[in-house]
C-alpha cells in the first residue's frame, strides 16, 4: 500500500480529513505528517508518516487492544504518541490483515469522537 493509497483507507473507513500541521516552511521535521483529523471535532484519528522509507500509521487503542496487537510483527507502540493508547503499525510489514488494520482505524475513530 502507499501513502495516498492508506490516506483514502482513512477517509473512506471515518469521516475525517488530511491536515498538515507539522510541516509548514519553518518546520525543522524531516518526516512529513499527514494527520488524519475528525471532521466534527478536529481530533487526531491517526497520523500517516514514512520513516526510514517504511509507511506508517499511528492509531489510538483501547490500552488492552494495544497491546495485544503489539504481539504482531510490525505494531508497535505510538512513535511519538503516548505508548499506552497509540500504537504503530508498519504498514506494509506487518502480519496485521487490511480487515484487521480497517477495526483498528474505526476503533481509532470512536475512540476520538
Amino acid at each position: 500500500m502507499d501513502r495516498k493509497a492508506l490516506i483514502n483507507l482513512v477517509k473512506t473507513t471515518t469521516n475525517s480529513f488530511e491536515d498538515y500541521p507539522f510541516n509548514g516552511k519553518n518546520s525543522h521535521e524531516k518526516i512529513i505528517w499527514t494527520v488524519m483529523k475528525q471532521v466534527s471535532n478536529k481530533k487526531i484519528i491517526a497520523l500517516i508518516f514514512e520513516k526510514d522509507d517504511e509507511l506508517m500509521i499511528d492509531l489510538k487503542l483501547e490500552p488492552q487492544h494495544g497491546e495485544m496487537m503489539r504481539s504482531y510483527t510490525g505494531v508497535y507502540p505510538g512513535y511519538h504518541m503516548n505508548k499506552t493508547h497509540w500504537n504503530t503499525v508498519t504498514v506494509n510489514k506487518t502480519d496485521v490483515s487490511k480487515d484487521e488494520l480497517i477495526n483498528m482505524i474505526r476503533e481509532s475513530d470512536r475512540l476520538t469522537q
